[in-house]
């Protein structure tokens, strides 16, 4: 009994010593990185709500803080501070660089060969440096950490096509990035399905939330049935679901509402007089002070020689000022019908439509039903070269 009594006395000092931690210490290091390298902790797209801070000294660093779930964070890297400071006027020696991973409570770890094998910020980020880091202790990260090696390939992939899209134009470099974006959409989904982690799922799932009027309500339950086994309670999959409930606002086959137009005359028509019931309709979305949106015109000149037969153009303009409407007109001198949109009617599209940017374009099927909206022309010439069979 003397025996059993000190086992299970040492067992209770062993499990009072393994209790979870109600914050956490990331002890990193980084060969290379300069003495007061700034380091920021922070939750990934609220960049101002700082969760920890501190500097490289020797190589290392330690942050702590408290997580009461695991939060997706970014960890960004700075020393412009210092340089600026010594006077230093070497660009090579600038550093800035960011990571992403998940945080719980808990001993983490990070480490990198070097500072130069960190991905650098904005349009330097290379996606396959991704593999030159790591943070151990966290159950969550290592989850996210199998998800982000299995699709290096395909989502730097993804970059280079979408890179080059937006440098020639070209239709064929958007069909292949569109089927590469479909890849990683089913890679992504299978991934939810074998690994039942939350935090990750839903962060995950985030990633497959679409464009107003580019998927179906079959869509949509897809997407609930990834999580419809769990039971948490949490305010993250409560938001999600709710997420999906507004969704089914904007799945495709809602109807175009009615609204008043302005034509260059000044007169007043009807939107849906617009319509033609055996063609498809394009509504271009745009306004004289947005840059995009006359970039596109190139673009659309184009396509209107193509479809311009079969396919009913319209520029619907959300100008507030006419004059400047009407100076864009004579500049751009566009061949298909321009209209003006009304107060009530922009304010109504906002809505209905969830119009918050432009360009954006939609396309409504003969029967006066959106099938499609995007902000890019070259999403708009794939769907009526397959969606419409033009």
């Amino acid at each position: 009994m003397r025996y059993l009594s000190l086992f299970i006395l040492l067992a209770t000092i062993v499990a009072c010593n393994n209790k979870p931690m109600d914050h956490f210490v990331i002890r990193g290091t980084i060969p290379g990185a300069m003495d007061s390298t700034e380091i920021i902790l922070a939750p990934n797209g609220r960049y101002n709500n700082k969760i920890a801070t501190g500097y490289v000294i020797n190589g290392k660093f330690e942050l702590q803080g408290k997580a009461h779930e695991p939060v997706y964070c970014r960890l960004s890297m700075n020393n412009q501070d210092i340089i600026d400071r010594k006077g230093l006027r070497n660009e090579n020696l600038t550093k800035y660089a960011e990571i992403d991973f998940f945080v719980e409570n808990g001993e983490l770890t990070f480490q990198t060969p070097h500072i130069d094998s960190l991905p650098e910020s904005f349009w330097r980020y290379d996606i396959r440096k991704e593999k030159n880091y790591m943070l151990k202790g966290s159950t969550t990260q290592d989850i996210f950490f199998r998800y982000q090696q299995q699709t290096i390939p395909l989502r730097h992939n993804i970059r280079t096509l979408d890179r080059a899209y937006m440098e020639n134009s070209r239709i064929e470099d958007f069909k292949t990035l569109q089927e590469q974006q479909i890849k990683l959409e089913n890679l992504t989904k299978e991934f939810i399905k074998n690994n039942r982690n939350l935090a990750v799922n839903l962060h995950l799932a985030g990633q497959l939330k679409k464009e107003p009027f580019t998927y179906d309500q079959t869509y949509l339950d897809e997407l609930a049935e990834l999580f419809v086994s769990y039971q948490d309670t949490c305010a993250a999959l409560k938001q999600f679901r709710q997420d999906l409930q507004k969704a089914k606002v904007f799945v495709q086959g809602k109807a175009l509402q009615e609204g008043e137009i302005i034509t260059p005359d000044g007169k007043k028509e009807s939107l849906l007089s617009q319509l033609k019931k055996d063609r498809y309709t394009v509504i271009d979305f745009w306004a004289s002070w947005c840059g995009p949106c006359r970039a596109s015109f190139p673009h659309l000149r184009e396509m209107y020689k193509t479809y311009g037969e079969k396919v009913t153009f319209i520029s619907l303009s959300v100008d507030k000022n006419e004059k400047d409407w009407q100076k864009a007109l004579g500049e751009e001198k566009l061949p298909w019908n321009q209209y003006l949109a009304t107060p009530e009617l922009s304010k109504n599209t906002r809505d209905a439509y969830n119009l918050t940017s432009i360009p954006t374009f939609l396309v409504i099927d003969p029967e006066g039903k959106i099938i499609f909206s995007g902000h890019n022309s070259g999403e708009l010439e794939t769907t009526l070269e397959t969606k419409c069979n033009i």
